[in-house]
């Protein structure tokens, strides 16, 4: 009897654990806009934006605004006020700023001195038949790469992902050859995630059925 007691907290216990470790892997937020000259177009880009911070809880943030901060170097790509092509090869994001990253069909690679799990930006400029060639790559100890989503006319969007507990050095995106800018980089570790009601429930299970084997133990 005491046996098969055990044999549930410990089944109730793992399963707590579990349900507690299933979201870690790579998820998305991604949105896009057609045709954009501005931030106010940008519906879709800006709602997988909000959805994303509001995931991942305050981050980093790189506007091109100021030198980059300390820990973060930047490869590829110049830091430009004027695309020379206007919004159809992309634009600045920051509120009352001006700055953004302009890629010249080329890569960049943003690294890290600390690993991070959570990164996030905008990219405009995407023209109709160049953007199914574009992707973001990092390595979570394996290859991950994340299809830039279709946007036509200087289209704009927002691609981020969470990876939780990972380690996640160096992220590089890939514009092939198109003309894109990126700005407003949010970059760090997710906050720590609130456990579902069925992780308590399970949680207390386990505890519940310990404590019981304790007391017929004790008498």
């Amino acid at each position: 009897m005491k046996s098969h007691v055990f044999q549930l907290a410990a089944v109730a216990l793992a399963a707590a654990a579990f349900t507690g470790s299933a979201s870690a892997a790579v998820v998305t937020y991604i949105g896009a806009d057609n045709g954009v000259s501005n931030t106010a177009m940008m519906v879709n880009s800006n709602a997988a934006a909000a959805s994303f911070d509001a995931a991942t809880g305050p981050l980093s943030m790189i506007t091109f605004e100021s030198a980059l901060p300390a820990g973060v170097s930047i490869v590829g790509g110049s830091t430009t006020n004027n695309s020379g092509c206007g919004a159809l090869c992309g634009f600045n994001i920051t509120p009352a700023g001006q700055n953004f990253r302009n890629l010249f069909g080329s890569t960049m690679t943003i690294s890290f001195a600390s690993a991070i799990d959570s990164f996030g930006f905008y990219v405009t400029g995407l023209q109709t038949n160049l953007v199914p060639q574009e992707t973001v790559t990092f390595s979570d100890g394996s290859t991950q790469v994340i299809n830039v989503p279709n946007a036509i006319n200087g289209g704009g969007a927002f691609i981020g992902f969470t990876d939780i507990g990972k380690s996640i050095v160096s992220v590089t995106y890939n514009a092939t050859n198109d003309i894109v800018s990126i700005d407003d980089i949010r970059y760090g570790n997710a906050a720590p995630a609130v456990p579902e009601p069925s992780t308590y429930a399970m949680m207390l299970l386990g505890l519940g059925v310990a404590a019981f084997v304790a007391r017929r133990q004790k008498r």
